[in-house]
């Protein structure tokens, strides 16, 4: 129950946060300009990083740093925002931003004990101080900038740091190291509340405040987790765990050595842009990139019991696999379709033949979704776990948030970002509802867990229908599937379908595909709803002041 009140506080928090900062990014000169190399067009604020790190650290702080690895880790966390904001307002040399690298990096070794201190052969293999740490300097600070060099596109390294660190918390839990598990956990949902903003075309970058936290983080927690005595993990997982950004970095700086350029010049030697080059369009290259990476995260699961040799033998080969795929289409100039000029164009409205059959399309799958969302609204207050005094004062504060939202925007057309967070909570409190039971109510696992079984086979499917009318039906493709609808999918049904998966992982993994699927329905329902949206607001506030007045224990 912590861990998934942390994935909620570090995802809320994140999304709140966004929309204030974006506007404050031209003044504190936090953007992003377009050039050359770059596929972006315009101005793009850089303060999606800020936005994370502050849902990260507050839900680590309320979640509770336990052992010196993760306390060390809060402050390195704040260190490389530091590190990072500076650079994304004054573009610095190589040298302060390796500086504020190894800065995290030593903090870890000396405070956090972080080191590399045996590998594994046909048993555990202990290493000499003089190489272990060294080895470990390296790895921390080569994958801080694997995934800074990895975020090229529109929520490529966001997406490649759920990935991995979907795949840490999952072994994590496996084993037993709740420690790694609950801050992985934690940094998944502000990624899940950044990305949504990050998409193609995105609206907010992470900037390298948050490449280098996602980086070093997703290190840390595979070393910490892989080179724990007590557990019998292969320690050469950390490869398959952050593998594509490592398999790009080496590609991209071996290419330019032998170029006899330096290793850290900018250009466009990167796989996301080779991909762009053969003719994927930019959703198609960073869907690709996430199966890639995917097909590790499921490799690092049956091999976690390996030896470091099979594991690192397989690295290598898979490495080998899909750099000489990527040379051989180039080579062959290989092209999967011609693209138009502009990638960001906007698609030509339809005809206005085709207007009223998309409104009517679309007003079927809003009230598709209100019903399934109304429906399961009433049954978690009639059948649900009795709320706890904590839960009925936090609707009751959030009541107060949405009817003073209401009052202040009733004569705007659309419903505005305090209106939608408000939403995203009453999911996150209907799924919380739904799940845990507190002393005194009713035993979810008796009879009412048929019931809760037969509503999710019923409302899911209902709801993915509905989101669908709603995707397919909007002529102004406002909401639309993007690369984060695949990376949840692939996390959905690869992590639970996994075998030998802890019940509580499992458990787990449905609770945050449920609660995304109700934040997809929230959003495609608001878009559906349009100047209609009052209505919304109002049955949610209608929900939280019936939290606030049931009868808790």
């Amino acid at each position: 129950m912590q861990t998934l009140l942390g994935f909620i506080l570090a995802m809320s928090v994140t999304m709140v946060l966004i929309p204030v900062l974006m506007r404050w990014a031209a003044p504190m000169r936090i953007v992003d300009i377009p050039d050359a190399r770059k596929v972006h067009a315009g101005l793009v604020p850089r303060v999606g990083g800020i936005a994370m790190v502050a849902g990260i650290l507050l839900a680590l702080l309320f979640w509770g740093a336990s052992t010196r690895p993760m306390q060390a880790l809060w402050v390195c966390i704040a260190t490389l925002l530091a590190f990072g904001v500076w650079d994304d307002r004054k573009t610095l040399a190589a040298g302060p931003k390796f500086a504020g690298q190894a800065l995290a990096a030593l903090i870890a070794i000396a405070w956090g004990g972080v080191s590399i201190v045996s590998v594994t052969a046909t048993e555990r293999m202990p290493l000499p101080v003089w190489i272990g740490i060294p080895l470990a300097f390296l790895f921390l600070v080569g994958g801080t900038n694997a995934f800074n060099l990895a975020d090229g596109l529109d929520g490529l390294a966001g997406g490649m740091a759920t990935l991995c660190l979907c795949g840490t918390a999952l072994l994590a839990y496996t084993v037993g190291n709740t420690a790694v598990g609950g801050a992985a956990v934690v940094m998944v949902g502000a990624l899940v509340g950044f990305l949504r903003f990050n998409t193609h075309p995105a609206r907010v970058f992470m900037g390298d405040g948050g490449s280098q936290v996602l980086g070093f983080s997703a290190a840390l927690l595979a070393l910490v987790l892989t080179q724990d005595p007590q557990i019998p993990l292969s320690t050469a997982l950390p490869l398959l765990l952050l593998g594509m950004p490592i398999i790009d970095t080496l590609m991209v700086m071996t290419e330019r050595l032998l170029a006899r350029q330096s290793p850290f010049r900018a250009d466009r030697r990167h796989i996301h842009y080779r991909l762009l080059e053969i003719g994927f369009e930019h959703w198609e290259a960073v869907s690709i990139l996430y199966l890639l990476q995917g097909c590790l995260l499921v490799a690092a699961w049956f091999m976690r019991y390996d030896s470091d040799l099979i594991v690192g033998s397989s690295f290598v080969a898979y490495s080998m696999l899909v750099v000489v795929s990527i040379r051989l289409a180039q080579h062959l100039a290989f092209r999967v379709r011609d693209l138009p000029p502009d990638p960001r164009a906007q698609p030509a409205p339809g005809s206005s033949s085709l207007r009223p059959a998309r409104l009517s399309l679309q007003g079927f799958g809003g009230l598709m979704l209100g019903a399934a969302l109304g429906t399961f609204a009433l049954w978690v207050l009639v059948a649900g776990a009795q709320p706890s005094r904590e839960v009925r004062l936090l609707a009751v504060s959030l009541a107060g948030f949405l009817s003073l939202g209401l009052i202040l925007r009733w004569r705007r057309a659309g419903a505005g970002w305090t209106d939608k967070v408000a939403l995203y909570s009453c999911a996150a409190l209907a799924i919380f509802l739904s799940k845990h039971s507190f002393p005194g109510a009713s035993d979810l696992q008796g009879g009412q867990g048929g019931h809760l079984l037969l509503m999710e086979c019923i409302l899911y499917p209902m709801l993915a229908l509905s989101i669908v009318l709603c995707i397919r039906s909007s002529g102004d493709r406002h909401f639309k599937i993007t690369p984060l609808d695949i990376l949840v999918l692939l996390v959905v049904v690869t992590v639970p379908n996994l075998p030998d998966a802890i019940a509580g992982v499992r458990s787990l993994g449905w609770t945050i595909a449920e609660l995304v699927l109700l934040s997809y329905a929230l959003e495609a329902l608001t878009q559906a709803a349009g100047q209609h949206w009052r209505w919304l607001s109002g049955a949610a506030a209608a929900f939280l002041i019936g939290l606030a007045l049931h009868p808790g224990v």
